[in-house]
């Protein structure tokens, strides 16, 4: 996908650093798994997805209430993006490594589509405008039946 910043895990995890720093905030272990975890992946990631994995991949128990505290942080820092999944009632998260896009998902086995579409977006903006706004951001999720799923693969 296009609009993806072009930085190594290191470089990032310098600058989350100095982030966390200025805000006068303690780092962690913990926090520092989830942040690679979430770089690496290039799948949408529940917080329990990110429980297990750290525990598959790093060897350490961490909590589900340590991944949530981690999540709302990274989310307040603006380090993660969310995505409330319809009649699921959880979350998942992505790193805000991406320029804008906007998503499909299927309703059935829960697959996420990224896409960008420019006609979409001006039409977005010509809304806006038409109503007297000045368009900060938005998030639009698009539910529907994947191709495999109504394909019955």
């Amino acid at each position: 996908m296009e609009g993806i910043l072009n930085i190594t895990y290191d470089e990032y995890l310098l600058k989350f650093r100095d982030m966390i720093n200025n805000l006068g905030l303690n780092n962690s272990v913990q926090k520092e798994y989830v942040l690679k975890l979430l770089f690496t992946c290039k799948n949408h990631l529940s917080a329990d997805d990110i429980q297990q994995r750290i525990k598959k991949d790093y060897k350490v128990n961490i909590g589900i209430a340590t991944v949530y505290r981690v999540l709302n942080l990274f989310e307040e820092m603006g380090v993660v993006r969310t995505i409330t999944i319809k009649g699921n009632d959880s979350k998942v998260y992505e790193l805000n490594l991406k320029a804008h896009h906007d998503h499909l998902i299927c309703i059935k086995c829960g697959k996420i589509v990224e896409f960008v579409d420019k006609e979409i977006e001006n039409l977005q903006e010509k809304v806006a405008d038409s109503r007297g706004f000045k368009l900060q951001s938005h998030n639009m999720i698009m539910y529907g039946i994947c191709k495999e799923c109504r394909d019955g693969k």
